[in-house]
């Protein structure tokens, strides 16, 4: 079964407001055992080979020139049988906020139809590509807002009627960020749910909904994580343990093997 995983873009950088990949390419031998989910709007475009996104449960075909729009807060996965490559573009929610387009409270068509989208995003992609343009980050910018205009504008469906949906996924996404900023110490259930102002029967049960995960699963999983990091940046494995929470070395080695797929010494650097 595929893990999920939530995603938070915060950095756009060179006064850009979207995040671009031209040449993603999955097989069928590689590519993510996890799926993700994230506030902004995802674009991908097949330029080569066919396969299909995931979009929570509904899947969707995606071959050369078609677009998939992953709305916000969509639980989405890309893959293939065979080989895929597409382009991906990930939209800065607070620009689009800016603009009066919010991802929160709009839903899009999943896949783009039109020349008019597809001209936008093609001509993106290669003034992207060309650094020698004087104008290049002013067009950029003024491309990203035409996009916007023509989703907003041709390709919205209904007003989203999915209010207890998105609070399950704002309950979920507050418990993920608490126990992302605390996961060197104990935490209860009790605590993460007080924090994200809900009940715990509530919580335990929308976040293994949502993530696919129990609350423990995602805590131990993301702490050795973590753990791996401080390994590989030079912290003896019992350092890097206890930096993550762990107290108990025997446990700790038996939870990252089964979340790692190997022992915690296997991180350190040769």
């Amino acid at each position: 079964m595929l893990g999920t995983r939530y995603e938070e873009y915060t950095a756009f950088s060179n006064n850009l407001p979207f995040r671009l990949s031209t040449d993603i390419e999955i097989t069928s031998s590689s590519y993510s055992h996890e799926a993700n989910w994230h506030d902004n709007l995802e674009l991908q475009l097949c330029t080569e080979g066919q396969g299909f996104v995931m979009l929570d449960e509904r899947v969707i075909p995606f071959q050369k020139n078609d677009i998939i729009l992953v709305n916000s807060n969509v639980i989405h996965h890309t893959n293939t049988a065979d080989r895929i490559k597409y382009a991906c573009l990930i939209i800065d929610t607070q620009f689009c906020r800016q603009i009066d387009i919010n991802p929160a409270s709009l839903q899009f068509s999943p896949k783009i139809e039109g020349r008019a989208f597809s001209d936008y995003f093609h001509a993106l992609i290669d003034l992207y590509e060309n650094n020698a343009d004087i104008c290049r980050t002013a067009k950029l910018n003024k491309i990203i807002t035409e996009m916007l205009i023509e989703l907003r504008e041709n390709h919205t469906l209904a007003e989203n009627a999915h209010t207890i949906r998105r609070q399950s996924f704002e309950s979920v996404k507050s418990a993920i960020k608490f126990i992302r900023a605390n996961y060197e110490r104990k935490l209860s259930l009790d605590e993460i749910a007080e924090n994200v102002l809900t009940d715990k029967y509530t919580l335990s049960r929308e976040f293994k909904k949502i993530t696919g995960q129990t609350i423990v699963q995602y805590i131990n999983g993301f702490r050795c994580r973590k753990a791996a990091e401080y390994i590989s940046d030079g912290h003896s494995v019992s350092d890097a343990a206890y930096m993550c929470g762990f107290t108990n070395m025997s446990f700790f080695t038996k939870i990252f093997k089964s979340h790692m797929g190997t022992l915690p010494s296997m991180y350190k650097i040769r």
